[in-house]
């Protein structure tokens, strides 16, 4: 079985000429591929792709919030030469790295951004409602999943592919696949709701998504040129950075629709013929920015050192294995149940919600057990 899957991602994308470049571009032209199945209708979601009718489509505001996680996960490479995965970072707190500052401050960061949205975009944050075995069960699955997995739809799934790693692309295959099948048998379309205010205009989105872009690119600027001018201790700056880049991450989740777990579970679930693809739009604006750079720039040597750090640490390549494949299972399973992985969730503990909180609570319960199994 191991053997056949591992033939299939290599067929499906190694190496890089072969098919590398064909996958990282259809995820890159989805939203403009889908866009003319949504010229049919309204954004609001009318129309029909591949016989399945567009519901809650969402194409622009899920770019721009793509767009806004391909800048953060940018900056951290270029910046720190770090990848920025969001099951790592937490899960490291869990696994007794907890005395690491950065991991705090980059949690931190998440709910900064999170509490911003309150404010700046109400709509992102809602309350989420669902039957509570549900959350208990789908956190548990993420925890474990991302655990064996090594990385979720962050580190993997933007960061990974931008690299053409096979073991990302192959983790990103069987997680999508165990979200579509957990997600589509258990209904969860249906079956969870999300009450928020309305998503603003695509004008007034434009507006706020290129101020939040501003902003923090002015202080990126600001903080890696008072390092290099020697104002401030480079590890000071790295820490001020990776609060950035939690802040950034978390508005990005916010515009792109992916604190909604009803959003996500409604791109998963096929079950009653409607779907609604913009969580294919999020992917793909992050990677219109990361597989360039990471092929372009970083990987091919253009750029041999990060602006404030000695060497780019990204994993070497590797061959995929049983482990990674559980963990692939188990996390799609429980984000097509939930509806959540680990970035949306912790923002979504800033909404009224406690679903969310026993969310949140079983999966850091997932890590802790996957973690003690010794596997």
């Amino acid at each position: 079985m191991l053997k056949t899957i591992r033939a299939l991602v290599a067929w499906a994308g190694v190496p890089f000429a072969r098919a590398g470049v064909p996958f990282a571009g259809a995820l890159i032209a989805s939203p403009f591929l889908l866009s003319t199945a949504a010229a049919q209708g309204s954004m609001a979601g009318a129309g029909e792709f591949m016989g399945l009718a567009l519901r809650n489509f969402t194409p622009y505001h899920s770019l721009a919030g793509g767009l806004l996680l391909g800048v953060a996960t940018a900056m951290s490479m270029v910046i720190k030469g770090d990848i920025l995965g969001i099951s790592g970072i937490v899960g490291g707190v869990v696994k007794g790295k907890h005395g690491e500052a950065n991991r705090w401050l980059f949690i931190a960061g998440l709910v900064t951004g999170g509490t911003a949205l309150k404010t700046l975009y109400p709509a992102a944050l809602g309350a989420t409602e669902a039957p509570m075995w549900r959350s208990a069960v789908a956190g548990l699955l993420v925890g474990a999943g991302v655990t064996w997995g090594n990385g979720c739809t962050s580190g993997h799934g933007i960061c990974g592919n931008a690299r053409l790693s096979s073991r990302s692309m192959g983790y990103t295959l069987i997680f999508m696949g165990s979200g579509f099948v957990s997600a589509s048998l258990m209904q969860s379309g249906s079956s969870i709701a999300f009450a928020s205010a309305p998503i603003p205009s695509t004008q007034d989105l434009t507006t706020l998504a290129f101020q939040i872009l501003g902003l923090h690119l002015l202080a990126y600027l600001a903080v890696t040129g008072m390092a290099t001018a020697k104002m401030i201790q480079q590890n000071a700056a790295r820490s001020l950075v990776t609060f950035m880049d939690g802040s950034l991450f978390a508005l990005g989740l916010g515009l792109s629709g992916m604190t909604s777990p009803l959003k996500v579970a409604q791109f998963l679930d096929v079950s009653s013929g409607s779907w609604d693809p913009s969580l294919m739009f999020v992917m793909g604006g992050a990677l219109l920015l990361n597989l360039p750079l990471m092929q372009g720039i970083i990987m091919s040597g253009a750029l041999q050192k990060p602006m404030l750090n000695r060497t780019f640490s990204y994993p070497p390549p590797r061959a995929m294995d049983t482990k990674l494949i559980v963990g692939g299972v188990l996390f799609g399973a429980g984000w097509g149940l939930g509806g959540a992985c680990p970035g949306p969730a912790i923002v979504g503990l800033l909404s009224p919600s406690p679903v969310m909180l026993v969310w949140n609570v079983t999966f850091l319960l997932g890590i802790f057990g996957a973690n003690a199994s010794g596997w």
